[in-house]
């Protein structure tokens, strides 16, 4: 297909959802020079170039519904129980354009990079589309998720409304486009956090010299951190360094390794100096998860100051 055509993309008509919405909002990332058709008519369908979630077949070129008695496309390794998720139209349209989709917000990628967001995307939103087409339900149903936002644009828009279903898949494709974002800046983090790792001398303190989504990295690398306690790092566009505690428990944020001494919690300034002893030290936060100092070197005497303390039961 020439760029310069305009694609037709066909999709049914009646209600929409989370499914149909997130097949074209890719889809039409990758033909921005589109026209929406929402059609059940043979006649209509036969002339458009892409048909999704509508017109009884899947070949993974031009036909992409998933309503055949006989489908049964699972995920790679995956099958019916055991947390298998047939693909839905968001998925099998992810499948085949997703890597398209990623190339067109960043082109930087190597292969192995674009292949982990691929997996991502699917991990963390399309399958739970597809889950709910499917009538899987993963998670709390009474949370505001994305396919029952999409499903109550049909009442406010109707549901036979191309406003509403270009509002749901203009919500599809701005998380997308936020994951592929998030996932390209967690992969320059993990570079950098693990770089750091690599020359640490096993201290409980660990010194990172760039800002980075230190927590995700941890989270997903888990045991290579297990003796580290304390992170010290720069802030964003200041001077300041800040000095944290790890998680202790990747499936909850609030959990942590190393809380600050007592004696430290809630100050600031000359107050906190006094108290620590450390020049330069400029405040701890009252629940005593992070701290920041005047610079780089006061941070690092905060941290180890802070973790002695602490493992001495202060």
């Amino acid at each position: 297909m020439t760029e310069d055509k305009k694609i037709r993309i066909a999709v049914h008509n009646g209600n929409f959802h989370a499914d149909d919405c997130t097949a074209f909002a890719i889809l039409s990332e990758v033909y921005p020079n589109n026209d929406l058709i929402r059609t059940r008519e043979p006649e209509i369908l036969a002339l458009c170039d892409f048909r999704i979630d509508v017109g009884g077949q899947y070949n993974g070129t031009t036909d992409f519904d998933h309503h055949q008695r006989d489908f049964a496309e699972f995920r790679p390794g995956e099958k019916e129980g055991d947390r298998g998720i047939k693909y839905a139209s968001a998925g099998l349209i992810w499948k085949h354009f997703g890597r398209a989709f990623i190339a067109s917000r960043n082109s930087d990628l190597t292969d192995e990079q674009a292949d982990f967001i691929l997996r991502e995307i699917d991990e963390q939103f399309i399958r739970y589309i597809d889950a709910n087409d499917n009538g899987i339900t993963l998670g709390d149903e009474n949370l505001p998720t994305y396919p029952k936002i999409v499903f109550m644009l049909n009442y406010r828009y109707g549901f036979h409304n191309l406003t509403g279903f270009r509002k749901g898949a203009d919500m599809a494709r701005d998380t997308i486009a936020g994951y592929v974002e998030y996932l390209s800046k967690y992969l320059e983090s993990e570079a950098v956090v693990l770089k750091a790792l690599k020359g640490h001398e096993g201290e409980p303190v660990l010194l990172v010299e760039q800002r980075a989504a230190f927590q995700e990295v941890v989270n997903r690398n888990w045991d290579l951190f297990e003796g580290v306690q304390l992170l010290v790092y720069p802030e964003i566009e200041t001077d300041r360094w800040r000095v944290k505690s790890l998680g202790a428990d990747p499936k909850d944020r609030f959990k942590n390794r190393c809380l600050a001494p007592v004696s430290w919690r809630g100050l600031s300034g000359e107050q906190l100096e006094q108290v620590s002893g450390i020049q330069g030290a400029e405040f701890v936060h009252p629940n005593g998860f992070t701290g920041g100092g005047r610079g780089k070197e006061e941070t690092l005497a905060m941290a180890r100051k802070w973790y002695e303390l602490t493992a001495a039961g202060a």
